[in-house]
């Protein structure tokens, strides 16, 4: 960007406002997607983040910005379901280990591909190069890398 000041503040403001709605209109969908599978938006965000190997109570409380006691009846709610199951740690037997049980797994996966499916919806509005100078923007705006 030229200059110190930035860029144009009703430039930023309609790139703001446009990063708001495409925020909401995904995030619409993706709770349509989640509620088709029963799955609230946080239990989803639960369940891909276990997928990933967070595995501790206290690292999902941080991951979803809330109290470790919100996470707890979440967990709760969960293993009822027989989505996840817990065990002590072997290293620490003062912590919980969490893990998805093959049903979890499962409806992770189902509720991933059915995401991505509806994600993908929206992005074949873009051409090829659209679609790469897209990810491009997003990875330099996020500071990630490479996916």
């Amino acid at each position: 960007m030229k200059g110190s000041s930035g860029p144009p503040k009703a430039l930023v403001k309609e790139l703001a406002d446009l990063g708001y709605a495409l925020m909401r209109l995904l995030f619409q969908e993706a709770k349509e997607v989640f509620a088709q599978h029963g799955l609230s938006p946080q239990k989803s965000h639960l369940l891909t983040l276990l997928a990933q190997g967070v595995n501790l109570p206290s690292r999902l409380a941080e991951h979803l910005e809330v109290q470790p006691s919100q996470v707890s009846h979440l967990l709760a709610a969960m293993e009822e379901e027989g989505l996840l199951e817990r065990a002590p740690d072997p290293e620490d037997r003062r912590r919980t280990l969490l893990r998805l049980t093959p049903k979890g797994e499962e409806l992770h996966r189902k509720v991933e591909e059915a995401w991505l499916s509806a994600f993908a919806r929206h992005l074949s509005r873009l051409e090829e190069e659209d679609l790469l100078r897209f990810r491009a923007i997003l990875r330099k705006l996020t500071g990630v890398a490479h996916g």
